[in-house]
């Protein structure tokens, strides 16, 4: 048994990400700008690897949207592993796509794209975690 506590975050703050996540790569793919993709890949990228304390996305929320829907502070709270996790695995999807679509393979490149754009999609509507699931059954083994 461990003594130390797992690290626990607003359920809010995924969902807001992975909406947001949705949005730019979906209008990324209708309005054919391989920039957006690239740039929402260093986003994932620096809040994956810096953490919460700068990713954008997460600031944005608990600054700016927070305050004004829930001024009391969050009600709700999950573990941070598995979100954190997909977040790497969208980092990782994002990072493939801008290289194929800046090195000419641009099916592939938007493939990828629009696979982080179903996944954001349900994740942030359905709350479903496609990334998430893979994580708790990985550590289930």
């Amino acid at each position: 048994m461990s003594l130390t506590a797992t690290p626990m975050i607003d359920v809010n703050i995924p969902r807001f990400n992975q909406g947001l996540i949705a949005a730019l790569t979906a209008a990324a793919f209708f309005f054919d700008l391989p920039v957006l993709v690239a740039a929402t890949f260093g986003v994932l990228a620096l809040s994956w690897l810096g953490g919460p304390s700068v990713a954008p996305f997460t600031r944005i929320y608990v600054h700016l949207i927070r305050p004004r829907i829930q001024p009391e502070g969050p009600t709700e709270f999950e573990p941070a592993a598995p979100p954190r996790f997909s977040q790497m695995l969208g980092t990782v999807f994002l990072g493939a796509s801008s290289v194929a679509l800046y090195s000419g393979a641009t099916a592939i490149g938007w493939a990828l794209a629009l696979v982080v754009t179903a996944l954001a999609t349900l994740a942030a509507a359905a709350r479903i975690c496609v990334g998430c699931i893979i994580y708790e059954r990985a550590v289930q083994r």
